[in-house]
């Protein structure tokens, strides 16, 4: 097959930032492929300096921050499907309930963290707000980051009344899937992931989900103005720099240090904990604009330079899928067998070989095909519901 000429009309920088948020999806997710299927890395799986500045780099750079970027992104190329308001709006629907499909048999099969289920769940309901004012939308978003402090401020709470009336914390699940990925067969490793899963699904559902959406109704409200095409206003970029650099950065090093802190103490504090992480939490969309703003600013006066980027952000279905495939045959008992065999910070210096070798991928396939093979076959599957021909071409 020949190389495929790139449509000179896409937007880069989209493709840019999903490209970069790939980088630190995995060294968060990478925890729990390599340390505790259960609980990823706490004070326990540190066991030097260097697995304790790893874990600080990734809450303080990372947990959080890439993930929300995604999902803004995700919010953000709604418009690229829904120019055509009748026919759009079907391969839309088609979509999300395709990535539904796909994120069960992502978590079934190889990762219990799965975004794809829950960006599918959520797609669906976005469809409700792509007509609505800017007003209600940012009503929307307001209201909803709100309910989601109170709520996670109250659970910190009632959990220092429980640790103040001498509760003990329960002990997380997921005893029979560790051991199928410490010792076990990929096959036998289904059912105890599928377990797992279903009983995290519903908490992850409420608690990342409703930052995802937020992100989402924010995405919708920046595609109108085309905020990520050349066109935006001077200054933005900069402005998304310093308060993400300047508040952002600052807020995150501070939470991530009293967490890693608190992880390590011979006096853990269960709630310390939960303060800590639930701030960085909450304030973590701030990085993610600054993380933006460098990366626009870079791509307005060096474009080429996020290039490789670009690759990967074309294909970050692909990646995202193959990165979780990868770190499977790494540390599972049916590929390397590294589960817990290695430092921390060697399983975040791998993923981020991983991703590495991902990119570089992607560029080569991309040399020779217009979509990633995960592109492709969502695409095709939400093109059978568009009506006729003409519909939205360039899906993101």
């Amino acid at each position: 097959m020949t190389p495929t000429t790139v449509s000179l009309a896409r937007d880069s920088s989209p493709d840019v930032l999903r490209g970069f948020a790939l980088w630190g999806i995995i060294v968060v997710n990478v925890a729990y492929f390599s340390t505790s299927v259960s609980s990823g890395v706490t004070g326990d799986s540190m066991e030097g300096s260097g697995d304790a500045v790893a874990a600080f780099l990734v809450q303080a750079l990372a947990s959080g921050k890439f993930y929300i970027l995604f999902s803004f992104l995700f919010g953000y190329s709604s418009h690229y499907l829904l120019r055509d308001p009748v026919r759009g709006r079907r391969r839309w629907v088609a979509r999300n309930v395709g990535l539904i499909v796909l994120g069960l048999l992502h978590a079934s099969l190889l990762f219990i963290g799965d975004i794809l289920f829950l960006y599918g769940l959520l797609g669906l309901a976005l469809t409700f707000f792509l007509a609505r004012s800017d007003r209600v939308i940012t009503a929307w978003a307001a209201g909803i980051y709100g309910l989601t402090v109170v709520v996670l401020s109250g659970l910190t709470l009632l959990t220092w009344w429980a640790q103040s009336a001498g509760f003990a914390a329960e002990e997380l699940q997921g005893g029979e899937y560790e051991q199928a990925v410490r010792a076990g067969t990929y096959l036998g490793s289904i059912a105890p992931r599928v377990e797992l899963w279903l009983g995290d699904a519903l908490f992850l559902v409420f608690f990342q989900g409703s930052l995802t959406f937020v992100a989402f109704l924010i995405g919708v409200l920046a595609s109108r103005i085309n905020f990520l095409e050349s066109g935006r206003p001077k200054g933005v970029a900069k402005r998304l720099m310093l308060w993400g650099l300047g508040v952002g950065l600052p807020l995150q090093l501070a939470t991530a240090a009293v967490w890693v802190g608190n992880e390590l103490s011979p006096s853990y504090s269960e709630t310390l904990s939960l303060a800590s992480f639930f701030a960085s939490f909450v304030t973590a969309p701030i990085l993610s604009a600054g993380y933006a703003g460098v990366l626009l600013w870079v791509g307005d006066v060096a474009p080429r330079a996020l290039a490789l980027l670009g690759y990967a952000g074309r294909m970050s279905l692909t990646v995202y899928l193959s990165q979780s495939l990868a770190l499977s045959l790494i540390f599972g008992a049916w590929g390397l067998g590294l589960y817990q065999e290695i430092p921390y910070w060697g399983a975040v210096l791998l993923a981020v070989g991983v991703t590495l070798g991902l990119t570089l991928g992607a560029r080569v396939w991309l040399s020779f095909f217009r979509q990633g093979p995960m592109e492709r076959l969502l695409s095709s599957w939400s093109t059978l519901f568009r009506g006729s021909r003409g519909a939205a071409r360039r899906a993101s």
